[in-house]
C-alpha cells in the first residue's frame, strides 16, 4: 500500500509539473492569422517561428497618444527590406480592443507590422509583466536577440532609428561572438 501511495504521489507531481510547463508555453495568433509558439526560457522567450531574428515585443494601446506617435516609425521600419530580414515587431494591444476592432484600427492607421489582440492573451502579457517588473505604462517594449534572450526592455516611445540601431548592435554582437568563438578553436 505504501508503494502505491508513493507512486500516486510521484505521478501527481509529474502531472502538476507538466501543467506548469504547459502554462509557460503560449500559442499566440496575430490578427492576420499568423501563429507563434512562444516558450518561456530562463533568459527570455523562444519564439519558434521567429528564430534567428531580433524580436521587438511592443505593448501599446489604441487610445495611447505616445503609442500612436511611434506607429508610423514602426511601419517604416518593417518596410525597410534590409531590416525586415533581420527583425520583427510583434505588437500587443493592451487596452482591451477586441480583434475586429483592432483590425479596423490597424487598417485606419495604415499599420504594417504583426499585431495581436492582447485581450486574448492576458496570461502571456502577465508573464512579461512579472518577468520585467513592468509598471503597465505604455508604450512598453521588450527586445529579444536572435536567440530569444532579453537584451533590453522599458517604457517610452521608440523611433525607427532606435529600432535600426538596436538591430545593428545585436547583429554586430552576434557576429563578433562568432568570430571570437572561431578564434578560440
Amino acid at each position: 500500500m505504501k508503494i502505491l501511495s508513493i507512486l500516486l504521489l510521484l505521478f501527481s507531481f509529474l502531472v502538476a509539473g507538466e501543467t506548469v510547463k504547459k502554462e509557460l508555453d503560449f500559442n499566440i495568433t496575430d490578427i492576420n492569422g499568423n501563429s507563434y509558439h512562444i516558450k518561456n526560457t530562463t533568459e527570455g522567450l523562444s519564439i519558434d517561428e521567429l528564430k534567428g531574428k531580433v524580436v521587438f515585443l511592443a505593448f501599446f494601446g489604441h487610445k495611447c497618444p505616445p503609442c500612436r506617435m511611434e506607429m508610423p516609425g514602426f511601419t517604416k521600419f518593417t518596410k525597410d527590406k534590409e531590416y525586415a530580414k533581420k527583425a520583427v515587431i510583434l505588437a500587443f494591444e493592451v487596452q482591451g480592443l477586441d480583434e475586429d476592432g483592432l483590425k479596423s484600427f490597424v487598417k485606419n492607421q495604415g499599420l504594417d507590422y504583426r499585431i495581436v489582440a492582447g485581450s486574448k492573451y492576458s496570461n502571456f502579457i502577465d508573464l512579461v509583466g512579472y518577468r520585467t517588473k513592468w509598471n503597465w505604462g505604455i508604450p512598453f517594449m521588450v527586445v529579444l536577440d536572435t536567440k530569444g534572450k532579453v537584451v533590453n526592455f522599458g517604457n517610452g516611445i521608440v523611433s525607427e532609428e532606435e529600432l535600426k540601431n538596436l538591430v545593428d548592435t545585436i547583429h554586430k554582437d552576434v557576429n563578433s561572438t562568432k568570430v571570437d568563438n572561431n578564434q578560440t578553436k
